[in-house]
């Protein structure tokens, strides 16, 4: 309700300022054309933020840790569970590490699956190498139909009739030994439970610049975003670290193959059924951040693309059955979840206003500090910052290198939506790990074109301030937000030098 209310009030705030300027003969068609574009761009966020506060909010005041306190279920009681490691075309030496762990899990009743789509033939010999060493179940397709999530319906198929749990782990989230001692009796205590999905967590104690500023990132939603959403009834799956109660799976059919991102669409059919979900705030796997930028844009390349994939289906089932879920779920997916890879288009219109005004001579338009939705974000950024620093013990710098990462994306996110909405196949591709491809310089052209831009108009600007040629109120707001602007895109600077660093360690 509170997101709600504060959502209508952000619109009709941004309508009466629209209809304000519009009326207004003192700005050009240009001016009204990049005004309109600015409060797009601002009531976007505004609703995000909205929903930040939300999940915020209930997490703090709502949201009950669900570890059960009393002695595990009897050795004897205990359900069977299958342990399934996705992998394509996966390092052996990662994959090994994962296995060795999976097998130190401290529960008597389950069994080790490694589905193996790898293509690659040396790959390949490996791999069952791996599997006679730890004498684990291999299974390996020769076609890939659905990727991911065909992988997993196909082994479904080769499970004994006993197995009444689905434990679904990456290649590079190592799983803790008390995984399933403490997940299995929740699922157990409630029959009506569907899966419990736990953090990826990714562990900030490193000197890689990359990895520090992603482990930000995956903290802000893996922690009070998805507290929020277990509080809805709307925990989405995240690929791993997700525990399934397999009847429920296969009363749907399976996992989702018709989407890149079968976790999130997977998470969408459960929840249209009436399934229900919980997300446990307690690490029980610890993984690997993408050891790149290339890696790093190939993960957000497909998460952007799948999530918006699977909008257009969201949106179809809301206009056939709007009645399949309650109005907080059909926010998440269709508000919240929906719309956040259409960022990259925000971003943009956040780079190229300033540019804009010092550079073309379109007008300022500036929405007051007092106004609601820049209140609304002040609260936004601020929640993030005190609670990031107080809960992971990040420092002021690590978070603006999270931040100077998250503008890097505009391209990828801009490409990404342009390629699902359109319909073009993008094939699953895996983050890649370990040594990787260092990205090239070719790859972030739009990014360094943004940034000279930015240089560019902030001189001008300076200069026209200086030499008394503009006094048009708000320019100094404009300039300053030009510099902070290309002060966050110079980050890309770090990890790209970061980049070329890890290429000369690794020999290329």
């Amino acid at each position: 309700m509170l997101s709600l209310i504060l959502f209508l009030c952000i619109y009709f705030y941004l309508i009466a300022h629209f209809l304000f300027v519009f009326h207004d003969s003192d700005f050009s068609i240009i001016d009204k054309i990049f005004f309109v574009m600015l409060l797009v761009s601002i009531s976007f966020w505004g609703v995000h933020c909205v929903g930040y506060i939300d999940h915020l909010l209930k997490s703090i005041l709502m949201y009950r840790s669900q570890i059960n306190d009393d002695p595990p279920i009897d050795e004897k009681m205990q359900p069977k569970v299958a342990v399934f490691v996705p992998v394509f075309n996966e390092k052996p030496e990662i994959v090994e590490a994962i296995i060795a762990t999976a097998t130190r899990i401290d529960y008597n009743n389950f069994e080790i699956f490694l589905l193996d789509d790898s293509t690659d033939d040396e790959i390949h010999r490996k791999l069952i190498k791996l599997a006679t060493k730890f004498n684990i179940n291999y299974i390996h397709r020769e076609n890939r139909r659905g990727y991911k999530a065909g992988a997993i319906n196909d082994a479904i198929k080769n499970l004994e009739k006993d197995v009444k749990y689905l434990l679904i782990l990456d290649a590079d989230h190592c799983p803790k030994p008390n995984i399933l001692t403490e997940l299995i009796p929740l699922l157990e205590e409630d029959a009506a439970l569907t899966f419990i999905q736990t953090p990826q967590y990714f562990t900030s104690k490193t000197k890689d610049r990359l990895a520090l500023a992603y482990s930000f990132q995956q903290h802000i939603f893996h922690k009070h975003v998805c507290r929020g959403l277990s509080v809805n009834n709307c925990v989405f799956m995240c690929g791993t670290n997700v525990i399934i109660r397999l009847d429920h799976l296969k009363e749907i059919g399976g996992m989702d193959e018709t989407c890149i991102t079968e976790d999130i669409a997977t998470s969408f059919i459960f929840h249209s059924k009436g399934y229900k979900s919980v997300y446990l705030d307690q690490v029980y796997a610890e993984g690997m951040p993408p050891p790149s930028l290339s890696a790093y844009f190939t993960q957000q390349m497909r998460w952007a693309y799948g999530t918006i994939q699977n909008l257009k289906n969201v949106l179809m089932i809301f206009l056939k059955n709007p009645r399949s879920l309650k109005p907080g779920q059909w926010w998440e997916y269709l508000i919240l979840n929906g719309s956040w890879y259409f960022l990259g288009w925000t971003l943009l219109m956040w780079l190229i206003y300033p540019i804009a005004v010092l550079l073309f001579g379109v007008k300022p338009l500036i929405l007051e500090p007092g106004n609601l939705p820049f209140l609304i974000f002040i609260v936004m950024i601020g929640s993030q910052f005190f609670t990031t620093i107080r809960e992971r013990g990040y420092r002021i710098r690590n978070i603006f290198l999270a931040q100077g990462l998250f503008f890097s994306l505009f391209p990828i996110y801009i490409r990404a939506s342009i390629y699902a909405l359109m319909g073009k196949k993008l094939d699953f591709r895996v983050t890649p790990k370990g040594r990787t491809r260092i990205i090239s310089f070719v790859q972030l052209y739009p990014q360094f074109i943004m940034l000279g831009f930015l240089i560019i108009s902030i001189i001008r600007g300076i200069w026209k301030v200086v030499t008394g040629q503009i006094t048009t109120p708000y320019i100094h707001v404009i300039i300053c937000w030009a510099i902070y602007s290309a002060t966050i895109l110079l980050f890309m600077f770090y990890f790209y030098l970061e980049d070329i660093e890890k290429g000369k360690e690794y020999g290329r």
